[in-house]
């Protein structure tokens, strides 16, 4: 398989994580109390609410959900620092995305109906975790700026690159050879599949309650196999080194 496939199986990985996130962010916010566990930013909307008592929000659930997130940041940082930590696709990504896939079905175990309070605090600390693990290994890629959980940035960008491309297109100057780059195609599907992944998990719940968690699992062991398959030995330009 040559480098430009490697390339395109390691972005497709990428898609599927940010699919995953936003499954995960749906069961945050149906099952755990309307919290995300993977986009902060609405986390901070609610602890800016609770405060102020807009809504029945809870201040402790939120503030959960962002300590898990900083400590999945703060773990997957350590985990990826240092010359090990280099390379089309570090060992210890892999290694990332086994601990994620573990949060996944420990999840999948202690989840239900009747859990407690303190259960439910338990589970917000897991999923908030994984996704700030798996965004932070997301961002060691560095595959077009995408980090699977924060999205804000992304379509801003793809908004950004359309509009250059239409004042190119039919602007001043209009007739010269323009194209959208890939990384702009790789943002916009980054956007699209998190909303699928909400739209799947929306769906799922409302039928079969505390199901969707096994759609992650299921990518995260598809994804395990594609990396372990697919990219280990490959040096940073995503080629065999020659022996």
């Amino acid at each position: 398989m040559n480098v430009l496939h490697v390339k395109t199986w390691r972005s497709g990985v990428l898609m599927l994580l940010c699919m995953s996130a936003g499954i995960v962010d749906v069961i945050g916010y149906i099952h755990l109390g309307r919290v995300f566990t993977a986009n902060m930013t609405g986390n901070i909307v609610i602890l800016g609410m609770s405060f102020a008592h807009v809504a029945e929000l809870s201040f402790l659930r939120a503030a959960l959900a962002c300590l898990g997130f900083i400590a999945g940041n703060a773990a997957a940082a350590v985990l990826l620092s240092g010359s090990k930590a280099k390379g089309f696709w570090p060992a210890r990504i892999t290694l990332i995305l086994f601990i994620e896939l573990a949060f996944y079905v420990l999840f999948a175990a202690l989840a239900g109906p009747d859990m407690s309070e303190t259960m439910l605090h338990l589970l917000i600390l897991l999923l908030s975790s994984a996704m700030g693990m798996q965004t932070t290994a997301a961002r060691k890629l560095g595959i077009a700026g995408i980090s699977t959980t924060v999205l804000t940035n992304n379509l801003a960008s793809v908004i950004e690159d359309f509009v250059a491309y239409f004042r190119k297109r039919f602007g001043a100057g209009a007739g010269k050879p323009v194209k959208i780059g890939g990384d702009t195609w790789l943002r916009f599907i980054a956007v699209t599949i998190y909303c699928f992944g909400a739209l799947v998990a929306g769906v799922v719940e409302v039928r079969l309650p505390f199901s969707a968690i096994w759609i992650p699992i299921l990518v995260m062991v598809v994804v395990l196999i594609v990396v372990l398959k697919l990219f280990r030995g490959l040096d940073e330009q995503g080629d065999r080194p020659s022996r």
